[in-house]
């Protein structure tokens, strides 16, 4: 159902979240294995495409990848029991865990690429997985498939002279902002920074993490 208010906390968490996993896809696909880490369609495709020409290394790593994001995703399921969004659920474990992890890649990217690169993918599993809904509206912060399938229904009825529910469209219109800046940014600070670029998201994570955890603090000191 529309939801009758956006509240402005929930229009920057999305925008700051689907900007933390622009940076990071950016930059998978800009270091040396020019790898998807936020979205997993293509790698699928390129995995059957590796099953196909056998090429058994390849398919492994391919896989590898993939069960990483569902690893990030059992990640948050765990940590918080529910993908609905509610502002009680501590959300500053997973983002926390969101920045260790993209950390780590940064560590052992110099080093072990292919395999640094996994840690990445297990830090947008946690962060996708965090907030799957908000009042009927299903929110996806690390890819745009969803989102501009549902900006294009959107047009689609107001073309016929329906009604549609703007501040979904305004949630939908924040992330796509947030992850195409997410990526210029990425592009930007590459050159200057190279794979120190990854603390860039690490950092901004771990901002968030520390503002939910204040605010949800602050929040329980109140009621009591």
């Amino acid at each position: 159902m529309p939801f009758q208010k956006l509240p402005p906390w929930v229009q920057l968490g999305a925008f700051f979240l689907a900007l933390n996993a622009g940076m990071i896809n950016v930059l998978g696909l800009i270091t040396v294995l020019h790898q998807s880490v936020s979205h997993m369609t293509g790698n699928i495709s390129l995995l059957a495409m590796t099953i196909h020409d056998w090429q058994p290394e390849q398919a492994l790593y391919l896989l590898l990848v993939a069960c990483c994001y569902v690893i990030g995703s059992f990640y948050s399921g765990f940590i918080l029991g529910n993908s609905h969004f509610s502002f009680g659920r501590r959300y500053g474990l997973p983002l926390s865990l969101v920045a260790f992890f993209i950390v780590l890649c940064w560590v052992l990217v110099p080093y072990f690429p292919r395999y640094a690169l996994l840690w990445a993918c297990v830090a947008m599993g946690v962060q996708n997985a965090m907030v799957s809904h908000y009042k009927g509206t299903i929110i996806r912060t690390t890819h745009l498939s969803g989102v501009l399938t549902d900006l294009g229904l959107a047009l689609g009825y107001i073309a016929r002279g329906l009604q549609v529910c703007k501040r979904r469209i305004l949630l939908h219109l924040l992330i796509l902002i947030g992850f195409f800046c997410g990526g210029i940014v990425a592009s930007l600070i590459y050159p200057l920074l190279e794979l120190n670029s990854f603390l860039m998201p690490a950092a901004l994570s771990l901002i968030m993490s520390a503002v939910y955890w204040m605010i949800y603090l602050n929040q329980r000191q109140i009621q009591y």
